[in-house]
């Protein structure tokens, strides 16, 4: 069982509890996923299976603008240790904003930026993650947690209630965007402290909610296979190379091959992304290849990166 299936994330599962799901469920073990989720956030898991894990360092176009998109609930007026409503709080606050300074603030974050990941998060510091410091109440030198950059292209505030002090918005941006950290910057330069109270991922690394499956419509073999989506959807962004039968040789065996079809590089292949390419053969999909950096034009040469067949 190979290819990719876009799981519907439940709230209160984590990510990892996903995976174990699915590999009891199809008794497969190589199963890994893109882009953690909260374990109260709801959506996009794109959930890669068997040889397809292979493929999950190219999932989603490299320095992408709008790799993510979320739906977010935030609530103002209170602050929690986790960042989020379901955290120990921290501090409450009546003096609630308005409907034009919550615009202001929120739209304020859009452009190129950066964040500082929170305890309650996965990114490791000394080897150990985030989160087991916090949960375990032990010190970590705040001088190690350093701050990332992230772009976040367009907020777009759908709904605001003065009067509970609470909005609802949506968030287009890069890989790495906390978005509880997000809410907990907007309450902090509002003066009255935020927390993000809902969270739903709509997109992740060109997948969308639309292609995503609950969790529980996975449960037979016909609807995994339903739902399964090849290997290669995952490399979109990548430029096709089609091999002969005799260059498909040469791929699969490690070695060169030459294209079956004229090459001409484009502006953006320099930036090394661009000379990675999916490679296919007659028979279909290959693996992932990059084009010598020398060529131009004419029968590009392909050298090996991932080979799946």
């Amino acid at each position: 069982m190979n290819g990719i299936v876009i799981i519907d994330k439940p709230q209160g599962m984590t990510s990892h509890d996903v995976v174990s799901f699915l590999r009891r469920e199809t008794g497969v073990k190589r199963i890994g996923h893109t882009g953690t989720l909260d374990p109260m956030a709801t959506g996009v898991l794109p959930v890669f299976i068997g040889k397809a894990t292979r493929l999950i360092e190219y999932a989603g176009v490299p320095g992408s603008h709008e790799a993510k998109q979320y739906l977010c609930d935030i609530k103002f007026g209170l602050e929690t240790d986790t960042q989020d409503i379901w955290g120990e709080t921290l501090s409450n606050n009546g003096d609630l904003p308005n409907t034009r300074e919550i615009e202001r603030v929120l739209k304020g974050f859009e452009g190129q930026g950066s964040q500082r990941p929170p305890m309650y998060s996965a990114v490791k510091v000394g080897g150990r993650k985030l989160y087991d410091y916090a949960r375990k109440g032990d010190e970590v030198d705040a001088s190690l947690i350093r701050e990332r950059s992230v772009y976040i292209k367009q907020i777009i505030v759908k709904e605001i209630n003065e009067a509970l002090g609470e909005a609802v918005f949506e968030v287009i941006c890069s890989k790495g965007v906390y978005i509880r950290t997000l809410c907990a910057d907007a309450g902090r330069l509002l003066g009255c402290g935020a927390v993000m109270s809902g969270l739903r991922r709509l997109k992740s690394d060109g997948f969308s909610i639309d292609d995503a499956v609950a969790l529980d419509g996975t449960g037979s073999e016909g609807a995994r296979a339903k739902h399964l989506l090849p290997m290669d959807q995952a490399l979109g962004w990548m430029r096709r190379i089609d091999l002969s039968e005799s260059g498909s040789q040469s791929f699969t065996s490690g070695r060169l091959a030459a294209s079956a079809e004229p090459f001409e590089a484009e502006a953006d292949d320099d930036n090394g992304c661009g000379r990675l390419v999916r490679v296919y053969g007659p028979g279909g999909f290959l693996g992932v290849g990059r084009i010598s950096s020398g060529e131009t034009r004419g029968s590009a040469t392909v050298k090996p990166e991932k080979v799946l067949v």
